[in-house]
């Protein structure tokens, strides 16, 4: 299992930020964003700290806090295509998921028009 740390840092990876810019973002101290990704650093001091990040992030609070991803009722509710789309982007990097990202977002604007 991970750290709240390590899932932090994936988690800001995963929506291709850097630490400069979680840092701009979040108004914090880039040596902040350092010592929350580090295991032997600090943790997000506040509740509103942590739900600013975990908002950012694009994760739940109970992720953060504990682990928990959706449970497995809500998954095998899903299509056959949909628990495939999902499991392809998990394969994808950071950088492959957000370019993926921009462009779904974009097809679903243009058949909504």
């Amino acid at each position: 299992m991970t750290t709240r740390a390590e899932r932090l840092k994936q988690a800001r990876m995963r929506v291709n930020l850097t630490q400069v810019e979680a840092a701009k973002r979040l108004a914090k101290a880039v040596s902040t964003i350092k010592g929350w990704e580090s295991n032997q650093g600090t943790e997000p001091a506040t509740l509103n700290d942590v739900a600013r990040v975990c908002k950012l992030y694009d994760i739940s609070i109970d992720y953060y806090v504990n682990g928990h991803t959706p449970s497995n009722f809500q998954i095998n509710n899903l299509s056959r295509n949909q628990r495939r789309l999902i499991e392809a982007f998990g394969h994808l990097s950071p950088a492959a998921q957000h370019a993926l990202m921009l462009a779904l977002e974009q097809l679903a604007d243009d058949i909504t028009q």
